[in-house]
Formats: structure tokens, C-alpha cells, sequence
């Protein structure tokens, strides 16, 4: 009996979100499994623009997922950025996700989602770039829509993001950017196991994202390319390896280049 309990977790697991779509730095349209929790804890690392110092960002996050249409998530940072001798608390986050179209058949799907975020962030507005993972407070709305044939998941998304912090801001004689479009194209393979046996065999995928992001209010933009791997143990630990690397830009951002690292655990049928 146990076996069969744990296997049919398995197939809960799979048929909520297939493991080359769990990308690395953004969501797919696909939410984490209804009722499951995750305790998730990243990392990301860089080297200064200013002071070609190597700063720290460490981000614990849990998620929930309401049902299988709906998840929320809340996450904490704690960096030496923003020209922090120590790692200190620096912002708060609130994410919810509603995936509201989906077009299931045997290993294959196409799903759509719409996501809003807000965040609260101590830092002061010094970069153009804007982001609600640490160094910004404000808000942002999207769409994600995701692609999944076989063993190969696609992802695109856009969202509109906006900074809410008006009056500390650092002035480094560039102008200031309050709203920006964010987008991504977003790929996954899955390369191990060929089939499915048994939950306790090891998921290794590869992914390769496009993320970028074009400021509405001055003219300012970048794109960057990012790949990751991902180990999947027992179908509830996830590890995660990437980095991002700029190709294109004109933006003032606190680096061009930087490493991730995340690993998170699901708690699967946590709501009764």
C-alpha cells in the first residue's frame, strides 16, 4: 500500500507540472501540485559594479498551492548589497499565480497563467534595471503561456513592473526609471529518465532562458541569456544551477553577470 500511495504522489506530481518546465529564474504557466507546499531557499551571488566586490543574496521562500489552478507564495531576502558591509534583511515579497486556460492531452499541454507580485524592499533606487527580488519595492502583472511536447517545455511570459519608491533615491547622475516591461522565452529538457519507473529516480534537466527587460519611461533595456541544470530526487527535491549573462544593453544594472544556485522540497498533500 505504501507503494502504491507513493507512486500515485508521483503521478499527482506530473500531471500538475512536468519536471523540464520547473525552470530556473522564471514560472511556467503550470502551478506546483493543489494542496502541496514548498520550502524553497536560493542564492544568488555577483560581483559589483561599483565596487567589483562579491555580493550575497539569500532568499527563503514557501509556496502553497491552493488548488490545481491557483498558488500563492511569500519570500524574504537577506543580501550585502547595496553597499552593506554584512548581510542584513533588505524586502519581503507576495506572489500569486491563476492558471486559467489549459488544453490537456497524453505528453503534451499548452497552458496559459496571469501572475501579480508586490514587494517591499529597504533598499534605495540606485539601478535601472527593476526587479521585486530584493532591490525594489513596488508591484507587477503578467502573463505566462507554456508549450510542454514530450520531453521539451517552452515558456513565454511579459509583464509590467513598477517601482513605488519615489523619494530615496541615490543619485549617480543617470536618469531614474519608475516602470519597465519585463519579458522571457524559456526552454526546458528533460535528458534523464528516458521513462518513468519509479519516484525514486533522479530527474536531470537542461534549460536555457531568455530574460529581458525594456524601461517605458526613459530608453533603457538589456537581455540576457541564462543556463541552468536541475537535479529532481525522490519527485520531491529539487536542486537548481544557473547563471545569467548579458547580450545586449544599455542599462545601468549592479552587474552584468551573476550565479544561482536553489534547492527546495515539496511537502506534496499538505491541505486536506
Amino acid at each position: 500500500m505504501q507503494r502504491l500511495f507513493l507512486i500515485s504522489l508521483l503521478f499527482s506530481f506530473a500531471s500538475n507540472v512536468s519536471s523540464q518546465e520547473l525552470y530556473v529564474f522564471t514560472n511556467p504557466a503550470s502551478n506546483i501540485p493543489g494542496k502541496a507546499l514548498v520550502a524553497k531557499l536560493s542564492t544568488k551571488t555577483m560581483r559589483s559594479y561599483h565596487s567589483n566586490e562579491r555580493e550575497w543574496r539569500i532568499m527563503p521562500e514557501v509556496q502553497l498551492g491552493i488548488n490545481k489552478k491557483l498558488m500563492v507564495a511569500a519570500s524574504g531576502s537577506f543580501s550585502n548589497m547595496f553597499f552593506q558591509d554584512a548581510v542584513k534583511f533588505e524586502s519581503v515579497r507576495l506572489y500569486s499565480k491563476y492558471r486559467f486556460y489549459s488544453n490537456d492531452e497524453v505528453h503534451k499541454h499548452f497552458r496559459a497563467a496571469a501572475f501579480a507580485a508586490a514587494a517591499w524592499s529597504t533598499n534605495p533606487l540606485v539601478y535601472q534595471e527593476l526587479n521585486l527580488d530584493g532591490d525594489n519595492s513596488g508591484v507587477q502583472v503578467g502573463i505566462i503561456a507554456t508549450q510542454l511536447i514530450k520531453k521539451f517545455a517552452a515558456s513565454a511570459g511579459v509583464s509590467y513592473i513598477s517601482q513605488l519608491e519615489k523619494t530615496d533615491k541615490v543619485n549617480l547622475g543617470l536618469p531614474f526609471s519608475n516602470e519597465g516591461i519585463q519579458y522571457n522565452i524559456s526552454m526546458g529538457y528533460l535528458v534523464f529518465p528516458r521513462s518513468y519507473k519509479s519516484y525514486k529516480q533522479t530527474n536531470f534537466n537542461l534549460y536555457c532562458e531568455f530574460l529581458g527587460m525594456k524601461n517605458t519611461d526613459i530608453k533603457r533595456s538589456f537581455i540576457d541569456i541564462a543556463p541552468a541544470i536541475q537535479f529532481i530526487f525522490n519527485s520531491s527535491t529539487r536542486f537548481n544551477a544557473g547563471a545569467r549573462y548579458q547580450l545586449a544593453g544599455n542599462a545601468h544594472r549592479m552587474a552584468k553577470e551573476s550565479y544561482f544556485i536553489s534547492i527546495e522540497y515539496y511537502f506534496l498533500n499538505t491541505l486536506k
